[in-house]
This record gives structure tokens, sequence and C-alpha cells, in this order.
């Protein structure tokens, strides 16, 4: 790759002076798949550090907002670290800069580390105990085996034990060294005040990173897609079935079929496989279907929690169920019912200033284009039947299923 000029750190802002709150988000390119090797974890180590430990000499990034009366979060996924609050927009600028201190100037000690990394250790734990986490790390196991992607997002009790202040530390001056950053508003906050208060914090002189390009191997090439396998044995206590594929990656237009599969087979009663496995046999009480897209692929999942007897049959039904698809199409009236959940999905992520604050970020740093809402629903308006039986196709094709907890 022939490096581009550096950029300066993109700034969206949706500005709405009605709103007396603004939602922000800091979105960094640094996610699980980053992790040093042998360090898995370090990411999600490091979230929970910005948020969580001393600001300066005051109280932590957190503590500060909810003292103005905010509400703010931070997660970690396989290619994102993103930070988000919402507050009242007199409060919006400290906020925006306290971010910028918290990313770019993190003052822990030893102490701080280690508590944060024992918190740490006890999230997995807890994850570990749920089977319906659990099922989700074993499918990225085996549809990205052998590349990061598939690497546990928290890390494993091992890996997080490893990691020490100086790799942390290490980590976290490779995040700002390499990852694309981008920070989204929506609300009563001015894009010129939000601008003032990155400058304040750091962000504005921090320069931006372009994008990798993930078709030049520089993010460790994606391994072919998985041989189609079934449960080879199955528990003998309610347990929680995960079947899927690959997805297209984010800057694919394929991407809104896959979307529009999603529910097209997803857990609303209007769904053709509600009708078969809910109404028709009673295999599950509840389930879910949901397609993501990262920088160069993706994943579509199905998750249902059952029990033992139906866990075989449910896996049947819904290959049964994406097989006609596959080969006749979806009917009519069903592929109008997916594309509009799937549209008013879009329209209320636009319309939620928070979540289209969050939306805004994170997607910047997938792929170089603003997330524009409209656009996105006449994409999946274009979506055709035709489209929706590929889309079923490539899934069943390469379709793998997990099942947690594993036999005894």
């Amino acid at each position: 790759m022939t490096p581009s000029p550096t950029p300066d750190v993109p700034v969206v802002v949706h500005h709405d002076p009605s709103l007396r709150t603004t939602s922000l988000c800091v979105a960094l390119g640094f996610g699980a798949r980053h992790d040093p090797p042998g360090l898995g974890g370090a990411a999600h180590l490091l979230e929970h550090l910005l948020m969580s430990t001393p600001l300066g000499n005051g109280p932590s990034l957190s503590e500060r907002i909810e003292d103005r009366g905010g509400d703010c979060n931070a997660t970690t996924g396989p290619e994102s670290l993103v930070i988000h609050a919402q507050v009242l927009t007199e409060d919006a600028a400290d906020v925006a800069e306290w971010i910028c201190r918290a990313v770019l100037d993190p003052q822990w000690d030893r102490a701080d580390f280690e508590g944060e990394r024992d918190v740490v250790l006890q999230e997995l734990a807890a994850a570990d105990s749920d089977d319906a986490d659990a099922v989700q790390d074993a499918f990225f196991a085996r549809l990205f085996e052998g590349h990061p992607l598939g690497s546990p997002v928290g890390g494993r009790p091992a890996s997080v034990s490893g990691l020490t202040l100086d790799s942390l530390r290490s980590a976290h001056a490779l995040a700002l060294r390499t990852a694309p950053i981008a920070v989204a508003a929506a609300g009563g906050l001015s894009e010129g005040a939000l601008r003032e208060a990155l400058e304040r914090g750091g962000l504005g002189r921090q320069a931006g990173h372009p994008l990798p390009d993930p078709h030049c191997g520089s993010l460790g090439g994606i391994p072919a897609p998985p041989v189609p396998q079934d449960v080879e044995q199955w528990p003998d206590s309610f347990c929680w079935l995960l079947a899927g594929g690959r997805a297209p990656h984010a800057g694919d237009p394929r991407r809104h079929a896959h979307t529009v599969l999603a529910h097209l087979l997803g857990g609303s009663p209007a769904s053709p496989l509600y009708a078969r496995i809910r109404n028709q046999e009673a295999l599950a009480y509840a389930f879910r279907s949901w397609s993501r897209n990262y920088s160069d692929s993706g994943a579509w999942r199905m998750l249902a929690g059952c029990e033992p007897d139906n866990a075989p049959r449910l896996l049947a039904a819904f290959r049964d169920v994406l097989r006609t698809v596959a080969e006749d199409g979806p009917r009519e009236q069903d592929l109008a019912a997916a594309v509009r959940r799937a549209t008013v999905e879009a329209v209320r992520e636009a319309e939620a200033p928070l979540d289209r604050a969050i939306a805004t970020a994170t997607r910047r740093i997938l792929h170089d284009r603003v997330w524009d809402a409209e656009e996105e629903i006449e994409a999946l308006a274009a979506v055709t039947a035709a489209d929706v039986a590929r889309a079923a196709a490539d899934l069943g094709a390469s379709l793998i299923a997990v099942v947690r907890p594993e036999p005894k």
C-alpha cells in the first residue's frame, strides 16, 4: 500500500437546536482483532480503564459524566472501541473534552490496572457461565478459525491474566498511532462548539489515520469459509443453538440483502421461520436473527434457546426454511414485511440521537463514508426477492451450527 496523506480526525455533527440533550460518540478503530499477539483482551481491558480509572487528578470519566446527570458507556467489538454519552447540551462540551483526555492521555497506575484487570476476569467468568454468551464465542471461533476475528472480544482468562501495565500501555500507544478515530454528535451542541471542545481535549491536534484497505492483506486476510457442519452430539439439558455463516463486508452492497434475510428469518411473528418453529412446531419460545458487517467480512446468525429434544428439530426446520427461500425466493408479502422491518430499524437508529451518534462514528471507522440513513433506506427498498434468494443460498452453502452447553 502507498501511504496516503494523514487526514484530520473526522467529526460528524447532526445539530438539532430543539433538543436539550446532546449525544456524543468517539470511536477508535481498535478492537479485539487488533490485540497484539498473545495479548487477547487488551482492547477490552483498555476500554475498562479509559472509563473507570481517575481522569487526571480527579474522578473517572464515567463518574464525571454521571455526576452531571448524564448516561455513558463503552463497548469493545471485533474492530472498534467506542465511548458514548448522552448529557444536557450545556454539559456536552465539557464531556467531549473529558472523553478526549481519557482516550489520548490516560493516567493509570499499577493499582488501577490490576484492579480493573480483576474486574475483567470476573466479567469473563460470568460470560463463560452463560451459555448464550459462550455459544457466540464458539461460533466465531469456527466461522473465522485461526483468524483474529475468531478470537473472543474479551480475551481468555489466561491471556488477560498475562497482560501487564507496560503491555497495555504499548497497546494503547499502538492504537493511537495506527487506528482511525471518528467523532459524532447528535443534539443541541453546535459543530463549532464541539470542535472547540475537541481542541481543548487534544483530539483536534491528533492526526487521523487512513483506513486500512481490507483487500490488500493489511488486516490479516480472511480465511476461506468453513466447511458446513452440523452438531454431532446434542446436550441433555436446555441449550442455546446458534446457526449461521459469513456475511458481506461493510462496503459490499450485497449486505442489504443479508439484513433483509435476517428480518425475513427473524423473531417477529410476521416471519415465516417464526410461523414454522414457534406456531406450527412449538420448538422454541424465542429466537432472533441478525447480520453484522466488518471491514472485510461479516457474520449472519440465528440464535435460539430450546429444550434438548427440540434442538435437532429446530435446526432441521431452520435449514428447511432457509433452503426454501434459496430455491423459491421469499413470498412477496414476506419480503415486503422484512424490508419494512429493516427500514423501521434504520429509521429508529436515525431518529434516536444516541443511536445516531454511535452508528455514525462506528461506521465511519469501518469504511470511508458518512452513514446516511436515507441512503440505507433506499438500498433496503431496492432489495429484490432474487437478492434475498442469493443471500440465503450463500448462507446455506457454508452454514455452521454450534450448541452450548457442550455435551458431557
